[in-house]
């Protein structure tokens, strides 16, 4: 069954403080009626998510615009948008960096579905994933196998820590999504804070928007929010990555033992793949 695009039904702007730059920082989201796809917008000049370039820097994904424009830490807010099923939208960064709000994606997908959905009348692209993808990489390992869902298996494992190992495994939908996955947060081990401090990370990270994780468990009042959520929060940070293909295939992806750097490179792949279809296999 054909199923059509959404766009959100009106903008909303999203202040706080940069995760890493420790910097005051805002971000517009703004409907799109015309065009079809995530863009960002910087004084006038839109472009689509796929022109951008991409890495792993400072812990968080960063994209980089032909005209030399960079964004860090995009991940939470295109997980957000894809995560609730959004397909059309401007989004306008007022600095370098994305605000991180509470460390989660909660913030931006809470608002989203406040403003609702707008059904458009052109019907939603689905790429189906012709043949399974893996990538390796200094023992982690992250594949993409075609699926009639798109279903997501992520194992972490932090050895004589407070985490340990966990799997989080979620059949996709934008109610599990806000349910399950966008509420995850931030987090870092108590015995790396002030190594990231001086190495300039962190700048902007305390108590409210990072879970702190010491020898028994979060050391922040609130504790955990959802159910295994340290691999929740790495399976939100994989989608807000591969956000950046422009559409997500559906698929059943397994990441184990994964972070930003290994989410692109099976990215990379996945576009390899769009192209050779589209060049008919050559």
């Amino acid at each position: 069954m054909t199923t059509n695009r959404y766009t959100i039904a009106g903008s909303a702007i999203f202040e706080g403080v940069g995760i890493h730059t420790g910097e005051n920082t805002s971000v517009r989201i703004s409907p799109l009626t015309d065009e079809r796809g995530i863009y960002f917008g910087f004084g006038g000049r839109r472009y689509r998510v796929t022109d951008a370039e991409h890495w792993e820097a400072r812990r968080s994904t960063t994209i980089t615009f032909p005209e030399g424009r960079t964004v860090q830490t995009v991940e939470h807010l295109l997980s957000a948008v894809v995560g609730v099923g959004l397909d059309d939208v401007l989004i306008e960064p007022l600095g370098t960096e994305i605000p991180i709000m509470d460390g989660s994606a909660m913030p931006f997908a809470s608002r989203i579905l406040e403003l609702g959905l707008v059904e458009k009348d052109t019907p939603k692209f689905c790429f189906a994933l012709p043949a399974p993808v893996c990538v390796d990489m200094d023992g982690s390992s992250i594949s993409a196998a075609p699926s009639d869902v798109t279903r997501i298996t992520y194992v972490i494992d932090y050895p004589g820590t407070g985490i340990g190992t966990e799997m989080k495994d979620i059949i996709l939908s934008s109610g599990a999504y806000a349910e399950e996955i966008a509420p995850a947060r931030t987090f870092a081990l108590q015995s790396e804070v002030d190594a990231l401090r001086s190495s300039g990370l962190g700048l902007g990270g305390n108590f409210d928007n990072v879970t702190i994780i010491g020898d028994d468990g979060p050391l922040n009042r609130v504790g955990y929010r959802v159910d295994r959520e340290c691999a929740a929060h790495k399976a939100l940070d994989m989608l807000g990555d591969l956000a950046l293909l422009g559409v997500i295939p559906k698929a059943r992806y397994t990441c184990v033992r994964g972070g930003h750097r290994l989410h692109l490179k099976l990215m990379d792949r996945l576009i390899r793949m769009v192209r050779q279809m589209a060049d008919g296999g050559r």
